[in-house]
């Protein structure tokens, strides 16, 4: 049963009122000073960037929020922000022009021309209300007047299609700016990944063969022909805490890197992240040596001479550098590597022999995961030890006396044998100043001696970094060798956006993992389409009926207005809701990607596809099966016709749940209730200056599912819109709110994590497309359930069209959003050749 006219006017006037008290807390909290660090932090920060002031008043941020434009949201948010507003604007201009069209020629038609006008009527298992007057479910089989819902069709995909090759264009644009920014032309843009390199760090398969007699294989570890040139040097400054002194220098010396983005703890952590400069210096600052400039005691090209000579073919031994050797790019690195060459000289020398003198850099990855928990270790007593300062420097500063030292309690068995031998077995109290400093030292030797080991433990990846940034386009996006099982290469992500516990799966292990993610995913969908099927069951007023105890609820109206219209947006809502961590840890533990942007695209890739299947979909079939499965029981034949009219009437509870994604859950991201809490707790604990600014800078936002909710909104909306003409106001003040509190929240709260430039615009384009599939695909299908075979062959062509479309704009701007040009790479070299040198 849908619901009528009157009740989901209720719902529209509670959700409404919701949102104006979420709205009037908001107004009043972002007014107070202990809560202005929450709801305004970057306006808070000393910087050119930072945003103006807003005015205090409860209204007043509105205006001045609404009037940023495209220019201020990248200078102040970064592409990407700008790139999710760009979907905002989309969506408002979409649904704007919809709504005109739609509520302006197609209601006027349904209503007139339909026949279920009046009062409310049930034929069968199947009740029509007053609300149904303005839906296609009120026009009968073979009515002329689907012809108008036929041009609607039509004139929607036509003004879709201007309207997405404007914005196609445009984001590469944008994607060409950002390049030939100072941001876009950082290091990574210089730097290559590759992965696949022959002979290195084998699979499972491989190393059992090449234990086999006779079989030919070299053996897979070379660790003692290499052993002493990979020792690792210890430097004392920097890394020895012998005193008081020494330890507040080391917390507060600052980095050596020109670039902010590739932190030294990162270089602490992961050996294989020294593929640029700034990181190598990094590195050396914190007691690992950088790649070497010579090799064994010469010069890069007399090694590369010699290695030649010793790999000159002896005794009629195969040249590994003769034409035609056959397609595979193993016994070429085999010989390299059994000559003594290290994988990383390996991999400077053919990346040398493709691109002579325009490589900067070569750094070889290595697995360094036994790091990971020792590293974590010592960030925690770093900033346990940091806290102590603070509060020493605090008392001092202010001219107070210490009177008590700050102590730990510690219980040498949670430290191994370190903490056994130097604390004992029973708990004591040591003062801070002591305990800490010496534990960052046991740290520090023990990360040393691991990353000594993770030097014997190459794995299949390095990151090539060249002089200029046209070569690495070229080098980046060309097929390195004609065995396409090596040697393959891609925009190397930004340190900071790597993943390094991912890195140097083969392309074989990627793919495996890819499907093992993918087969969870799809499982994880079919078990959600369990809940979503039993709500669309339950939440039907003739069925809750049959309950006396929600008889007498239904009695009373504004409860059944809320349950009918309100209550399904809600659970299904509360069902999707840990939905978004689910999917970032199967992309990360289970599909293995090797950076945050691959992570977040796959979230967003992932949730549209989700609510494709359990909120659009399910809600759809399943619940325009199970209202009239009695209907389909007592008449199979008549399923046709059933669904015909059940399936439009499952327009009001898509209705509700747009009202409950624009009324209550984008106010509450903007209010933010449970982390307004944990803000308030941490700042009331925290005690140093330093410790009160972690708790409100650096807000990160992740557009994962923001994306995928608002392209879900999209497809449901404009599959209704011609069905059920009313969902497109709807979908109106949906954007329009979005549209306003993200405008707010990327100038005011969030900081970008990680910066991809702008390509998660081909995303939102082809869940658009997805959208209009849907909404032809679908149109079609009903018009042949109302046996009007007219506007069904008239329509038929658009899906085609739509198809034709997406790989006419694939093949246009798909490449520009992908990949650096020639044209921007040599320009982007010519700019950096015209800075003068400040060295």
């Amino acid at each position: 049963m849908a619901a009528n006219a009157s009740s989901f006017g209720i719902s529209i006037g509670l959700d409404a009122a919701i949102c104006v008290i979420i709205l009037l807390f908001f107004g009043f909290f972002r007014r107070t000073a202990w809560t202005e660090k929450f709801y305004e932090p970057k306006s808070l920060v000393k910087s050119e960037n930072a945003p103006k002031r807003l005015p205090r008043s409860f209204a007043g941020w509105i205006v001045p929020t609404y009037k940023f434009k495209e220019s201020d949201l990248v200078r102040l948010g970064g592409t990407d922000a700008a790139t999710y507003l760009r979907l905002q604007r989309f969506g408002w201009e979409l649904f704007l022009f919809c709504t005109l069209w739609c509520c302006i020629v197609l209601i006027p038609v349904h209503i007139t021309r339909g026949t279920y006008v009046g009062e409310e009527i049930a034929t069968g298992s199947t009740t029509y209300s007053n609300l149904d007057k303005t839906s296609i479910t009120n026009l009968q089989p073979k009515s002329k007047a689907l012809y108008a819902d036929w041009i609607s069709i039509w004139v929607i995909s036509l003004f879709l299609y201007w309207q997405l090759w404007r914005y196609n264009t445009h984001a590469v644009e944008t994607r060409i700016e950002y390049l030939n920014s100072k941001t876009g032309a950082g290091t990574e843009a210089q730097t290559v990944m590759v992965n696949d390199i022959p002979e290195v760090n084998k699979g499972i398969v491989s190393k059992l063969a090449a234990k086999i007699p006779g079989t030919g294989s070299r053996p897979v570890s070379r660790q003692s022909s290499r052993q002493n040139s990979r020792s690792m040097a210890r430097r004392k400054s920097g890394t020895e805490l012998d005193s008081f002194e020494d330890a507040r220098t080391h917390l507060s010396r600052p980095s050596d890197s020109s670039d902010a983005s590739y932190r030294a703890s990162d270089s602490l952590a992961e050996p294989m992240a020294t593929h640029h400069t700034g990181y190598a210096n990094m590195l050396a600052d914190q007691g690992m040596p950088p790649p070497q400039a010579k090799y064994n005691g010469q010069s890069q090209e007399e090694f590369m001479s010699t290695t030649q000579d010793r790999m000159v073919p002896q005794n009629g031994s195969a040249n590994y550098n003769a034409p035609g050797i056959g397609f595979s790019a193993a016994p070429k690195a085999r010989a390299m590597l059994d000559s003594g060459m290290s994988e990383q000289d390996m991999v400077n020398q053919e990346f040398e022999e493709l691109y002579p003198g325009k490589v900067e850099r070569t750094q070889i990855a290595y697995n360094a995961k036994g790091l990971t928990k020792m590293y974590n270790d010592f960030e925690k007593t770093r900033g346990k030890l940091e806290t102590v300062l603070d509060k020493y420097q605090m008392k001092m500063e202010h001219h107070k006396k210490i009177k008590k030292r700050e102590t730990v309690r510690v219980i040498g068995a949670r430290y191994g044998k370190w903490g056994r031998d130097r604390y004992g077995a029973k708990p004591q109290k040591v003062d801070a100043l002591e305990f800490y400093p010496d534990r960052l030292r046991e740290l520090w030797d023990r990360i040393q001696e691991e990353q000594g080991k993770a030097k014997d433990k190459a794995l299949s990846t390095a990151f090539v970094t060249f002089k200029d940034t046209f070569t690495t386009t070229i080098a980046a996006t060309s097929m390195m060798h004609h065995d396409l099982r090596h040697w393959s290469t891609r925009e190397a992500p930004a340190p900071r956006d790597v993943l390094w516990q991912n890195v140097g799966l083969t392309s074989s292990g990627y793919l495996g993992a890819a499907v093992l993610a993918w087969t969870l995913f799809s499982l994880l969908a079919i078990f959600y389409l369990i809940p979503v099927g039993a709500v669309q069951a339950l939440l039907q007023v003739d069925k809750l009926e049959r309950f006396k105890f929600f008889k007498v609820i239904m009695d009373v109206k504004i409860l059944s207005s809320i349950i009918t219209s309100v209550l399904p947006g809600i659970v299904l809502t509360i069902f999707l809701a840990l939905l978004p961590t689910i999917l970032s840890l199967l992309n990360k533990k289970v599909q293995k990607m090797v950076s945050e942007t691959d992570v977040e695209f796959g979230v967003v890739r992932k949730y549209f596809i989700f609510q494709v299947i359990t909120t659009f979909l399910g809600s759809l079939l399943v619940g325009s099966f199970l209202n009239q499965i009695s209907e389909f029981l007592d008449n199979p034949k008549g399923i046709v016709n059933t669904l015909g009219t059940s399936a439009p009437q499952t327009a009001t509870f898509f209705m509700s749940y747009i009202l409950v994604q624009a009324f209550i859950k984008s106010p509450m991201q903007l209010l933010r209730l449970p982390g307004l809490v944990f803000f308030w707790l941490k700042y009331r604990l925290a005690t140093t200056p330093r410790q009160k600014a972690a708790v409100w800078q650096d807000t990160h936002l992740k557009y994962g599912t923001n994306v995928a909710n608002d392209t879900i909104i999209m497809l449901i909306g404009l599959v209704y819109c011609v069905i059920q003409p009313i969902i497109a106001p709807l979908a109106l003040i949906y954007f329009a709110i979005g549209t306003l509190i993200w405008k707010y929240q990327v100038v005011y709260v969030y900081v970008p994590l990680v910066e991809s430039g702008g390509k998660l615009w081909m995303q939102i384009f082809q869940h658009i497309i997805t959208a209009m599939m849907f909404f032809q695909i679908i149109m079609i299908a009903l018009f042949g359930i109302k046996k009007s075979p007219g506007p069904a062959i008239l329509t038929a062509p658009l899906p085609f069209l739509t198809i034709a479309f997406l790989l006419y704009n694939l093949n246009l701007f798909n490449r520009p959003q992908v990949i650096i040009s020639n044209r921007t790479a040599a320009d982007i070299d010519k700019r950096q050749s015209q800075v003068p040198c400040t060295t």
